[in-house]
């Protein structure tokens, strides 16, 4: 789908092409006058080395108004305590050694941004700004398809984007993020009213991605090439998956119709469930039997209209995300994601009906005919389409009315005819449909290990890849009939961080408030899942939560407001269950929620229910929800099987074997019931590791000297090693590998 900007499409002049930033910045300023309100792409595709220029010019110039309108600020990571601190440094030197923060993270965390330069955000880094006073008065909340109206509404007037260059020149890639550039350039495009420029960073390490994201040079207005913009992506390093995370994961994956369409969000929780689904369709033995110990049969009443899915997939998987995570790639190697879809309704359902198949023939001519999508003989339109998707010989052409073959005969275009047929079709003939999609996604981050695929794909792999704008993804508004063909059967996978036990849905903001990371993409998810077809809205959460040592309950009676309202309930999973709420009344609704809440915490649930009078006073809880306990999953996925295929990192990770293990620790740690017995008996324990330097503690002494406590001498720092130790110790007896073999 080609866009066009506001610069009057291909009659645009070149762009203007610069080495030096500065340079770039004069010519910008000297176009748009001091008032630039920027737009930056969220996450990875921000152009950070023109940024920073253009913040430090109106640092250093007031007169300059420089607004700033983004989403997802990545930052180098840093600790919050010494032991992060230890364990994050060599990932700096090593991960992000290349890497420049952008100019004004430093001053916005310090609160001390110029008054002439406000950072506006829609989705922050999760939890990174809690208590950041600028950060919270300056998020606007908004589902991801408002956005571009919103920027219009600031008067953005210049995009930055890095850019990928396609090999040997003539276009670039918007690649990682054409989410919400695509669109704004959609909605500028011949407005008189509204001059927007789009400047392109080009750097060739950025995945070259074909499809809807390329953009002819002519669309660009400045482009910054040179060495100094070849620099690594900004890798987001996976996470160690828990065994909630898996158990959950259980759950959805048991739930993903073969044949259908699927959504999924980046994390521990996407990767399980990623994850899940290649063990499904693989290890399909190993997959039965741990959803046999999960879903127990007399839960299957909550369930109730869920499908509960064992087979492996035949059909496969199309993936229809906004974000893109690195399991998708996974899921395309182990035959999972699968199923391509075309862009073109008509033929779409006629291969949703099972009416042609994705293999040319004369079926294919006439299950098109008889559905009324081409004429009969055929147009110059209908020719066109077919040669678009691999039905009619390319070497025809139109001259006048006449269809001619590379000869320049005339050639029959009345479908009728078994002679005209075979001949149109010619070289097609037994080829597989062209333009075929498995992944249509808004914009893409992840580990370095990504990003290598990604550069490493085939020409055929990418091409099935369409990287594209968030109104495509997120919403059914512009090409629905296209849409609902091609999303059957769809599982939108969301995360959230509380659900009341009314079925609201609390997943970016605190009580007080406090924006922990914003709506994005999932009520625009949420209201799919109710206008497609047998879609259906997940929403995934572990049942509780460790806050200052203290566990706490993620279901909870009542919150102040929601991030999706309770008439939109759909499925809710925790690690205990999935649960159908869609069309229950409250009570049911109430009932299914305190059968996947964790026990220590349903009796206090179920008494405010009943003081309420949403649930009977005779209700008491079925015995076999009684033993939702962290203990239950653990003895489940203890079985030493079970642990051989559930590693720590199901996709692999960025981390060396030390850091890896590290990780997993110190997450653990930071869990971890903080009471001071607890930590004694840690430091006993870790001081007993520590000091053991027999045959097989090899790798708890690299882990150790990894962080810098080989050689540590002060009473602080000893005691951190022990309780480093403590928790090396206590991952490494769960025999669980670290990655996928």
């Amino acid at each position: 789908m080609e866009q066009k900007n506001s610069m009057e499409g291909s009659s645009k002049e070149a762009p203007r092409r610069f080495a030096s930033v500065e340079e770039c910045i004069d010519a910008l300023l000297a176009k748009v006058g001091k008032k630039v309100v920027l737009g930056l792409p969220l996450g990875l595709g921000k152009a950070n080395h023109f940024a920073n220029a253009l913040y430090a010019r109106a640092v250093a110039d007031p007169s300059i108004s420089l607004t700033i309108f983004t989403a997802l600020t990545l930052e180098r990571p840093q600790g919050d305590s010494d032991i992060s601190r230890r364990f994050i440094q060599p990932l700096l030197d090593r991960l992000y050694s290349s890497y420049q923060d952008l100019g004004y993270v430093s001053p916005r965390r310090k609160e001390h941004l110029p008054k002439n330069i406000n950072v506006i955000e829609f989705f922050m880094e999760p939890g990174a700004l809690l208590g950041n006073h600028y950060a919270q008065r300056h998020y606007v909340s908004a589902n991801y398809t408002q956005v571009p109206e919103d920027l219009l509404r600031f008067g953005v007037n210049v995009i930055a984007q890095m850019v990928a260059p396609m090999e040997g020149g003539g276009r670039y890639s918007l690649s990682c993020n054409p989410d919400l550039t695509l669109p704004l350039l959609k909605l500028t495009a011949n407005r008189k009213d509204h001059r927007l420029f789009l400047v392109g960073e080009v750097n060739p390490q950025l995945p070259y991605m074909t499809g809807s994201s390329e953009l002819e040079e002519s669309e660009f207005d400045l482009l910054l090439e040179g060495e100094v913009f070849d620099t690594p992506l900004f890798a987001a390093p996976a996470i160690p998956v828990s065994f909630t995370e898996y158990s959950i994961a259980f759950h959805i994956a048991s739930m993903v119709a073969d044949g259908g369409t699927l959504q999924v969000g980046i994390g521990a929780l996407g990767d399980a469930v990623c994850h899940a689904l290649r063990l499904r369709h693989k290890e399909n033995a190993h997959y039965r039997s741990i959803i046999e110990k999960l879903v127990d049969r007399e839960s299957l009443h909550y369930r109730k209209d869920l499908p509960l899915l064992l087979e492996s997939f035949k059909q496969g998987l199309y993936g229809a995300s906004e974000m893109v995570p690195h399991g998708f790639l996974h899921l395309r190697r182990a035959g999972v994601l699968s199923r391509e879809v075309y862009q073109d309704a008509g033929l779409q359902q006629l291969l949703d009906g099972d009416e042609i198949t994705h293999t040319v023939n004369e079926e294919t001519l006439l299950g098109l005919k008889n559905a009324g999508r081409i004429s009969c003989p055929l147009t110059p339109e209908d020719t066109e389409f077919l040669q678009r998707f691999g039905i009619v010989d390319p070497s025809y052409s139109w001259r006048g009315h006449k269809l001619l073959t590379p000869d320049g005969e005339e050639e029959e275009c009345d479908l009728h005819s078994e002679h005209g047929r075979r001949r149109l079709i010619g070289s097609c003939l037994n080829k597989k449909l062209r333009g075929g999609i498995w992944l249509h996604g808004g914009f893409y981050l992840g580990p370095e290990l990504m990003y290598r695929e990604l550069r490493d794909l085939s020409p055929d792999e990418r091409a099935g890849i369409d990287m594209t704008a968030i109104d495509f993804t997120n919403d059914l508004q512009s090409q629905g009939e296209l849409k609902r063909a091609q999303r059957k059967q769809a599982r939108f996978i969301n995360s959230a961080m509380m659900v009341t036990l009314g079925g609201a849905v609390v997943s970016d903001a605190l009580v007080d408030n406090q924006v922990v990371s914003g709506v994005g993409g999932q009520y625009n998810f949420v209201a799919q899942a109710f206008a497609l077809p047998g879609a259906r809205s997940v929403i995934a959460l572990p049942s509780t939560r460790v806050r200052g040592g203290i566990c706490e309950s993620n279901i909870v009676w009542e919150y102040p407001h929601a991030t999706i309202p309770r008439h939109l309930r759909d499925v809710v999973v925790t690690e205990y269950g999935a649960v159908d709420l869609r069309g229950k009344t409250d009570r049911d609704v109430m009932v299914s929620m305190l059968s996947i809440c964790d026990s220590r915490f349903q009796a206090v649930l179920l008494e405010q229910a009943k003081f309420a009078g949403k649930i009977e006073k005779s209700f008491v809880i079925p015995q076999s929800f009684n033993n939702n306990t962290p203990e239950h999953i653990t003895e489940i996925f203890s079985v030493e099987s079970t642990l051989a295929i559930l590693p720590y990192y199901p996709l692999g990770t960025d981390f060396t074997d030390e850091e890896a293990l590290l990780a997993v620790s110190l997450q653990q740690l930071r869990a971890a019931d903080r009471s001071w017995w607890r930590m004694l008996m840690a430091v006993i324990q870790g001081r007993k590791v520590w000091h053991d330097k027999s045959t097989g503690t090899e790798w708890l002494q690299r882990c150790l000297a990894r962080m810098g406590y080989d050689h540590t001498e002060t009473y602080e720092h000893r005691l951190e090693a022990y309780i480093v130790a403590a928790a090396l110790r206590n991952h490494i007896d769960r025999r669980r590998p670290l990655r996928w073999e």
